[in-house]
């Protein structure tokens, strides 16, 4: 049994709290009696801002390229999308995501949508390497995170998901950010091509599936000009 308490992981939050960490996402874990937690942004500035650690990045690293997934689908529509076995998932719902995942070792994967109201901002994304239900107390739990969370993020100049797909420079609050070269060399892309930043991120997301590749490793060769996707 965890022996950490929602009010452990929401007081964090509150007006001048000092916000999430890696001990708080692992802490957050523990009380969900997760694997992994990670929390990102989605819409405009697609960022992964906290992670308890390198799997559960990897993880959305994943979602995040291939635009599909329970993370990409909760946060599109608002509402949880939980899955205790991928391995028992419909094939035609995430083709890439599920086998790309079941690799990783990961096995069930749960998202609770950062949302008031109609403002989407993000979702939070936790995850077991073994097949698993969810209980009642847990979802419960998740979402009072997942509230507070929003509130949190929103405090420090979180911006609504506009749905349209594009990416811009996610919020200044927000230091040592996982995506900032996908984000640099998105924009380098968008003026080598003449493309719309969308359709840049998207020639991104389309070279990192079809070399197998980390889409942050395919970014930091176009930054540092070792890759030109003109060429």
């Amino acid at each position: 049994m965890s022996r950490f308490t929602v009010a452990d992981l929401t007081g964090p939050l509150r007006p001048g709290g000092p916000g999430p960490s890696v001990e708080w996402s692992q802490r957050c874990a523990a009380l969900l009696r997760m694997d992994g937690v990670a929390v990102a942004l989605r819409g405009n500035a697609s960022e992964l801002i906290w992670y308890s650690d390198e799997r559960s990045a990897r993880l959305d690293d994943l979602q995040f390229t291939l635009g599909e997934g329970p993370g990409v689908e909760c946060a599109r529509d608002g509402s949880l999308c939980l899955v205790g076995d991928l391995a028992q998932a419909p094939g035609p719902r995430w083709p890439a995501f599920v086998p790309g995942a079941l690799a990783q070792g990961i096995r069930a994967v749960f998202a609770f949508p950062l949302r008031l109201g109609a403002i989407r901002i993000g979702v939070l994304t936790v995850h077991r390497r073994t097949a698993t239900s969810l209980r009642d107390e847990a979802i419960d739990d998740a979402l009072t995170i997942s509230d507070a969370l929003t509130l949190f993020l929103l405090g420090q100049g979180a911006e609504p998901a506009s749905g349209h797909g594009g990416t811009s420079p996610p919020p200044p609050a927000f230091e040592d950010l996982r995506r900032a070269e996908v984000h640099q060399a998105t924009g380098m892309v968008s003026t080598q091509l003449g493309l719309p930043l969308h359709t840049a991120l998207d020639r991104l997301r389309a070279h990192a599936f079809a070399h197998d590749l980390p889409i942050t490793e395919v970014a930091r060769a176009i930054v540092t000009r070792r890759l030109n996707l003109r060429e």
